[in-house]
This record gives C-alpha cells, structure tokens and sequence, in this order.
C-alpha cells in the first residue's frame, strides 16, 4: 500500500528513467510516513494530520531561513575555492616538480659552502666575523672603558666641592687606567684613553696646587692635598723621603709665599698712605701734630699682624708636613759622599720672609715718631721674632740694625727690656706644667679673695648687724638698734655676734667671687669685642684685665650670681643667728633648725631676692670700680692708648692702693644705693618666711603696711659698709694678686731663663 501511495505521490519522469537501473529504490522515510497514514483513520487526516504537516513544513522553513543565514558565506566560499582548483592543482604540480629538480642543486651548494667556511679553514671573511662576534659580546666593557675618561674629569671637576671623596675616586680611576695601559700597550683605544686620563690628571694637580694657595689653609687640608700631590706629580716628590721635602715642599713654600704677598698686597691702600706720609715727612721735616706717623702706624701694624701669623703657620704646617727623620743626622755624618742631599727649601725660606719684614721696617718705621705708637709697634715686632724663633727662626737681633733715629735709642732699649720681663712671662706660661699654671693661677686668686673678704667681714661685722637689726624691726632708727645691742651684759662681743658665719660666707664668698671673675674676665680677653684699648701700663693700679663695660657688667654679675648660690646656706644662718627673733646658742644648732622646721629649701630661702639684688650690684658695681678707676688714673697720668688685653704694673703701690681703695668705696656706695630695696626684701623673707613667702608678695606686703622707705631701712648702715668693706676688699685682693703675680712669675723667669 506504501508503494502504491509513493508512486501516486512521486511519480516517475522520463528523465529518471535510465537503463539497468532496478537498483532505484524508494526513500525508506518516505514509505515509513505513507505506511502511517494509510493506518490512520479518516477523520484523522482530515483534522490533525493537515496542522502537523503545516507545522512540520513551518519548522522546515524556518531551519532552512536559519541554516541560509548562518553558512552562507562559508558555502559561497566554498563553491568560489572549488571552481579555482582547476587551476591552482596544475600550478601546485609545476612547482613540485621544480622543488624536485632544485634539491640537488641545493646539496651541492651547502656541500660546498661546508668545505670553503669550515673552522679549521683560514679564511678572512670567517676571521672578520668572528671579530665582529667577539665585539658584540664584550661592547659593554669596551663602553666602560671609554667612560674613564668622563668619569675621571667629572671626579676632578667636583672636586671642590667634596674632595676627599672625589679626589681619591679620581686616582684610583686613574691608578686603573694606568694598570690597563701597562697590559695593553699597543691597544689604540687604551693610549688614547690614557692619554685623556693624563690631561685630567694636570687639571688635578693645577687645581690641588690652587688649593694650597688658600688663604685659611688649615694643617689637616694642606696634608690631604700634599698626599694627593705626591701621588699625582710623584717626580716633585724625589727627595721627599729625606725629610726635606724636595721639590714639593718647595711648591709648597712658594704656595703660601704667594697667598702671604697677596694678603700684604691687599694693605695697598694703606701703604699709599703710609707712603705720602713718609714723603711729607721728608719734604717738611719739622711737621705738623697731625704728620706723627699714624698712617703709617696703622699700615706697619696690619703688615706685622698678617706677617707674624702667616710666616708662624707657613714654617709650622712646613714641618709637620714633611718632618725630619729622628736619624737623619746619624746618616749624615756617616755619609762619606762629597756630593750631598740638596739642602731643604725652608733653610733659607727664612731668612727671605724676614728680609721682607726688615725691608718694610727700614723704609717706614722711621716716620712713626710718636713715642707710644712706636713703642707699640717694636713690642709688636719682638713678639713677632719670638713667635718665629719658637720654631727656630728668632731674628730679634736683626732688629737692632734698623735706624729709628738718635733720640729713640733709649727708648728702644727700654722696649726690649719690657719685652724680655714679657717673654719671661710667656716662657712661664708655656714651660710651666699645665697643672701647675692652673692651680698657682687659681691659688694666689683664691687665697686673695679669701684674706681680703674675711678681714673685710670682721672688721665691719657691726655695721652688718645694726643693718640687720635696723631692717628687722621697722622702726628706721640706728640709734633704738645701737641702744638695744648695748643693753646686753656683754655689749662689745654683742656688737661682733654672728662674727663666724658672716666671716665664713664673705670670706669663702669672696674667693669664689674672684676666682670665679678671673676665670671669666680671662676668658674673655681672648673676644676681641670684649676688650678696649688701655692706657700706659706704667700709669695702671692693676694688674687686672681690662674688659669693656658690657663685658664686665656680665662677668660680675654671673660670678656674683654662681657665689651666692654656693654661700646661700651660710647666708641664711648668718641673718637669723644675728636676729633676735631666733635665739639660737650655735651655728649648729641654727642649722639643724632650719632643716627641722624647713628642710633643705629653708636654707635657700630668699636666694631670688638675693640673686636679683646681687647680680646687678656686682655687674654694676664691676663697671662703676674700672671706671672709678680709669677716672682717678687720670688725675694722675695723661692717657695713651697702645694695647689691649693685660696691662702691666708700673705705679707705685701706694698710689695704686688708694686709687684702688677710693674707686671700690665710690662704686660701693653707688651701688648699694641702687641695690638696698633688694637687700631689705631679702632680709624680711630670710627672717619670716612664713609671713613674707616671696619677693613681689613680700615687696608690696612693705610698702603697703610701711610705705616706701621700708625699702631704704639700713641704707646709711648699708652704704657704709658696703663702701668700706668693698673698698678694702679690692685694695687688698688688687695688691695681693699683683705682689703674688709678679712674684711667681720672676721666680720662674730665673729657672727658666
């Protein structure tokens, strides 16, 4: 029944018909579909046969649409591609059968070229490329070696800036270039490598030679650079083995020779002064008051003050530089060769320095005709010969064949006489153990100050005690305190009580103050601001530095300050012991009090008050004491500024001592006066703390309860005192540390000289 639907359904056509084809067999699908229809019922295929068969066409269509959509271009491709293979297979066979011709040929080609470039063949192009091979590997050496040459200049030139660090790289970088140049000496590359490097290495040396003509040349560069020099010029260094210092070291002579005339040279326009002065001289000779010289004496003094420090750090730097050998006499005298080492440069250097100065000296020296500005100038000069002949090279003999003229003859003996007692003082300082200078130095000022503050202490102990009495109680009357300490049973020890501790503090308090004041007044002699030019040393009362006023007003302001503090127990026990609102038996029994009843800060009670009153008096009273001084100095000698720092002792001692005593009477006064306020504040706190806590609260307490001259109780008493005992204190502290000084100082001269 399947085939009879099938061949309704499909029926044959003419061109299917071919012969011998009864192998066409229908499609097996086709026959299964028919099959089921001709099984299903009527009704069936009239309803639902017809919607499947719609469905199953539009499913179809819709797979074909897709299928169209997707592959398209891949089944044009395709058709395209086929119909070229008609003519790309007969080209394909064409080629292979070149390729099949041509293989041959390619073996005999490589067989020949294996034979003509085998390794074991010698062949120009094989050796070429093999340079070229061994090139390319190394090229990053050879760019390292053509960089020695930038590296090294760069060294050179930032040399200035950090040289230790890039001088040294710079010759190590050279001591390399010098190593690759002895192993590849007829390398090209490297000569002409090492011959930039020898360029670099002149800018090295002219700019390590610039830098020896550095006017603050210091001992640890001028080593560094020498070491340098010898390692980048070692044929200036032949005979620097023998310790004189061959040729380097006459580099180095003629180095800070030329930075020594260019320092000179920069005086030009004073010597321009100097010498109009000299020539006005001799045109008219008897002058004016204003032709004397000063000019002159300003030019001659910078010439000698650059002169003696550079010629002392020239010869100085020379010999610890390049030093003797310990055995090099040994070695001289046993040397029998006639031809002997070449003497050192610095034999004569000298005496070529020396001539410069003396040529100066002659040509400008006689125009100076005042006497203390030429006093000045030839002290001047033997300090210079002195410094010199420290290290060998003394021409102060030399001097006495300049011609300051008849009349000055004298006068220049005196000089050197002054000069001598001065080089007696050096050579005490310079041979005397340190130890020793320190201890004699702080001894006889601490002694001095002791005797002088203790004898002080007791002599004017009454005064103190009224003042102490009279601030106590408020009453502002002397005679009510002198009443009441006579009604004791023993009136004469009564007005000495409290003797020990006053004693004790301004005894001990004095020598700290002073010892403590020389230290720092010494100090300050070395600060050019803090000194002042000072007359005459003859026409001086002491022995002391002379400092300037802002100098001494802080010196005795700290030292007093730094003696208070240490003395401040001593002080309170000493006003409350003589106070009668305590009736301690001993000082020991008032200081165990004090630490039972206040502890440790009882016994710095007041110090504020006391510090504040102090330091200013001592700082004041420093400056009013020089100036008092320098004012009644005058009275007596006319005033002639010639130095600074210490002035020596020429004036009697019985001058000195009442111009001494007069000036610290004066200046105790004024400043006792200015200070008092302070002194009865301080007074009131130390007796009755608990009632007077501080200073401000005290200070206003008094005023307000008593009014303004609760601040001025004692001030007769005080000033009085204070006048006395600061006079005497000074006199005697000025004597002693002069007489002991001077004392020292010969006695050491004669062991020494």
């Amino acid at each position: 029944m399947a085939d009879l639907f099938h061949e309704m359904l499909n029926p044959p056509s003419p061109a299917d018909h071919r012969p011998n084809d009864n192998n066409t067999r229908p499609d097996p699908v086709a026959l299964g579909y028919l099959s089921t229809l001709a099984s299903m019922p009527l009704s069936q295929l009239e309803s639902s046969e017809q919607q499947s068969l719609a469905q199953s066409s539009h499913s179809l269509l819709l797979s074909l649409q897709a299928l169209s959509k997707r592959s398209h271009k891949s089944i044009i491709s395709s058709a395209a591609n086929h119909s070229h293979l008609r003519t790309t297979l007969p080209i394909l066979a064409s080629s292979a059968a070149d390729l099949t011709s041509a293989i041959p040929k390619l073996d005999h080609e490589a067989l020949h070229f294996s034979t003509t470039y085998h390794k074991s063949g010698d062949n120009e192009m094989l050796n070429a490329r093999k340079r070229a091979l061994l090139l390319s590997k190394n090229v990053g050496r050879l760019v390292d070696v053509l960089d020695l040459p930038t590296l090294l200049s760069t060294a050179i030139t930032t040399g200035s800036s950090s040289p230790a660090a890039n001088y040294a790289s710079a010759l190590d970088l050279n001591g390399h270039i010098r190593r690759l140049h002895g192993l590849y000496a007829d390398s090209p590359l490297v000569t002409s490598v090492s011959a930039q490097a020898d360029v670099a290495m002149q800018a090295m040396a002219k700019n390590l030679v610039t830098s020896l003509r550095a006017p603050g040349l210091k001992l640890a560069s001028a080593l560094r650079t020498i070491s340098w020099l010898r390692r980048v010029v070692p044929d200036l260094d032949s005979a620097g083995a023998a310790g004189n210092g061959g040729g380097l070291g006459a580099l180095f002579l003629v180095c800070r020779l030329s930075t020594l005339i260019n320092m000179l040279a920069a005086l030009e326009p004073l010597r321009e002064l100097a010498e109009q002065e000299r020539i006005r001289q001799q045109q008219n000779p008897t002058g004016s008051a204003w032709s004397g010289g000063q000019q002159t004496e300003r030019y001659l003094k910078r010439y000698v003050e650059i002169f003696r420090e550079q010629s002392f750090a020239i010869v100085s730097m020379f010999r610890s530089i390049f030093p003797v050998p310990v055995n090099e006499a040994s070695s001289r005298t046993g040397n029998q060769d006639p031809l002997q080492p070449i003497p050192s440069a610095m034999s004569t250097f000298p005496f070529h320095l020396v001539e410069m100065l003396m040529e100066t000296l002659r040509t400008y020296l006689p125009t100076v005709k005042d006497q203390p500005s030429r006093d000045s100038l030839l002290t001047q000069v033997l300090y210079c010969a002195g410094s010199l002949g420290r290290l060998g090279g003394d021409f102060g003999i030399l001097l006495a064949t300049l011609d300051v003229g008849d009349e000055a003859e004298d006068e220049w003996v005196e000089v050197v006489k002054r000069h001598r007692l001065m080089l007696a003082d050096l050579i005490f300082v310079h041979f005397a153990p340190p130890c020793r200078r320190r201890w004699a130095q702080a001894a006889f000022h601490f002694l001095a100050g002791l005797g002088s503050g203790t004898f002080g202490a007791v002599l004017l102990q009454p005064f103190d005690l009224l003042k102490t009495r009279v601030q106590q109680s408020g009453s502002h009357s002397i005679r009510a305190a002198v009443r009441d300490i006579a009604k004791s049973p023993n009136a004469l020890a009564a007005f000495w009580r409290g003797t020990i501790p006053s004693a004790l503090r301004t005894g001990v308090g004095s020598a700290i103050y002073f010892t403590t004041l020389n230290v720092i007044r010494q100090r300050a002699t070395a600060l050019s601001f803090a000194t002042v030019p000072v007359t005459d040393p003859r026409h001086s009362s002491s022995s002391l530095p002379k400092l300037s006023n802002t100098a001494n007003l802080v010196a005795g302001a700290f030292a007093r300050a730094f003696a208070g503090f240490i003395l401040m127990p001593l002080t309170v026990i000493k006003v409350r012991y003589e106070s009668n609102l305590y009736s301690y038996k001993s000082i020991a029994g008032a200081a165990r009090d004090i630490y039972k009843t206040e502890r440790i800060p009882g016994f710095f009670a007041g110090f504020g008050a006391t510090a504040i009153r102090d330091a200013p008096y001592a700082g004041l009273y420093v400056v009013s004491y020089e100036q008092f001084k320098k004012r009644l100095s005058s009275w007596h000698f006319p005033s002639s500024p010639v130095s600074q720092g210490k002035s020596g002792a020429g004036m009697g001692s019985s001058l000195s001592a009442t111009i001494n005593f007069s000036s610290g009477a004066l200046a105790g006064a004024t400043c006792s006066f200015i200070s008092n306020p302070f002194d009865a504040v301080k007074t009131r706190i130390q007796l009755q703390p608990r009632e007077y806590r501080n200073m401000i609260q005290a200070c206003r307490k008094m005023v307000t309860e008593e009014g303004v001259r609760s601040l001025y109780d004692g001030l007769a008493l005080r000033m009085t005192r204070k006048a006395m005992s600061s006079a005497l204190a000074w006199m005697l502290y000025e004597e002693l540390v002069r007489r002991a000084e001077t004392a020292l100082h010969r006695g050491d001269a004669r062991g020494h000289v």
